[in-house]
């Protein structure tokens, strides 16, 4: 095996490739990253730990002699990052049995794996599903995934959920429980078999490293256990979360008693300054405590390191019950504000009371919102 290319060209492909592989010395073939090379394809890299895996390619390369070596991932990237940007040959050492890494007259060299051992993706029983805008996907998931769990008793929370309904809705949910994010989309003309399925959160974050906000389409494929996101020379395939997802329409607030309207960017700095303020002993959870008044709101957080904040907003509107107070986790709540504040001046609020769950959405949008459970606190 011998070719020729470009460092950026092999940075790019490699940064997208080896985070799939495995950083555990369990399976050592796991921890690598296969290169395959051949005049007609030109450069493929797979790597993969069994619970995901990407593959790319790029033509970018000029093909001396085919073949394909097994690699440890993680030092390949690494070494392979810091090289000067110049035009670099790739071969096997047949002498050494390593891989020679050569980059003007300066080379290094790196063990090598047995590739025999390396599994074969588990493409062969994919069935395409449907094809949808890379934006689409993107706001999907950059929208959701925040609120799913880092870890549950119940796996499905760890995880985004793909649900396809008739009439060609796509809705796409992510939940650790004491909040919920809910994306919605509606597709044109008719659409895939009703059904969904659950992608590990993991996934999701290697999936938004990639996608852009073009209309380029990306194909999604289901097997039993797998699915498979691919565009152009780019392949993920994920296990997906076994489990059956809750009925996240039912957590979702039908009626509320309290409405709100107020600036997104005057909220936003609020929660940013209330972030700084150090949780108590008691509390574990930092929190802002939420009074509702007649024409005004106060938001109060309260340290007992550190002191006390009181913010008074008079610039807003409110319709509904009023003088009541409810408390929220402040990192939950700052999650949804800094996402609505880059697309909407003003956010609505929904309550209902002290206990009920918050609606927060952004005023001019129908396919987003976000259910935000209060905390139970003294104050």
């Amino acid at each position: 095996m011998i070719f020729f290319i470009e460092k950026r060209d092999l940075s790019t492909i490699t940064a997208q490739v080896y985070r799939a592989a495995s950083n555990k010395n369990t399976i050592p073939v796991l921890s690598g990253v296969l290169l395959q090379v051949n005049g007609e394809k030109g450069l493929t890299m797979t790597a993969t730990d069994m619970e995901i895996g990407i593959r790319a390619s790029t033509a970018q390369v000029d093909v001396v002699e085919e073949g394909q070596v097994l690699v440890n991932a993680h030092y390949f990237a690494d070494f392979i990052k810091v090289l000067p940007d110049t035009r670099i040959k790739i071969e096997i050492d047949q002498a050494k049995a390593k891989l020679k890494i050569s980059y003007g007259k300066s080379s290094g060299y790196l063990n090598i794996y047995l590739d025999q051992e390396y599994p074969e993706l588990p493409l062969q029983k994919m069935e395409h599903r449907i094809a949808l805008p890379q934006k689409v996907i993107r706001e999907a998931l950059r929208k959701t995934s925040f609120a799913s769990a880092q870890s549950h008793f119940r796996q499905v929370f760890t995880g985004v959920l793909f649900d396809f309904l008739p009439e060609n809705q796509l809705k796409v949910v992510a939940s650790d429980t004491h909040r919920l994010s809910y994306y919605a989309f509606q597709g044109e003309g008719p659409g895939p078999e009703e059904g969904s399925f659950i992608v590990p959160t993991r996934t999701v974050n290697e999936l938004l490293r990639w996608l852009d906000d073009s209309e380029d389409l990306v194909d999604i494929a289901l097997s039993q256990n797998n699915v498979v996101f691919s565009r152009d020379n780019f392949l993920l395939l994920s296990r997906l979360i076994e489990g059956q997802y809750p009925n996240y329409e039912q957590v979702i607030p039908g009626t509320s008693n309290t409405e709100m309207i107020i600036s997104s960017a005057m909220l936003l700095n609020i929660l940013e300054r209330a972030k700084v303020m150090p949780s108590d002993d008691k509390l574990k959870i930092p929190n802002v405590v939420l009074h509702v008044k007649d024409g005004e709101a106060v938001i109060n957080c309260y340290s007992e390191m550190m002191g006390e904040i009181e913010e008074v907003i008079e610039e807003l509107k409110i319709s509904g019950d009023v003088d009541f107070k409810i408390s929220f986790n402040t990192n939950y709540f700052l999650d949804v504000v800094k996402l609505l504040a880059g697309e909407s001046p003003e956010i609505m609020i929904k309550l209902s009371g002290s206990l009920g769950p918050a609606l927060i959405k952004n005023l001019d949008q129908d396919n987003y919102l976000y259910v935000l459970v209060p905390l139970r606190t003294n104050n």
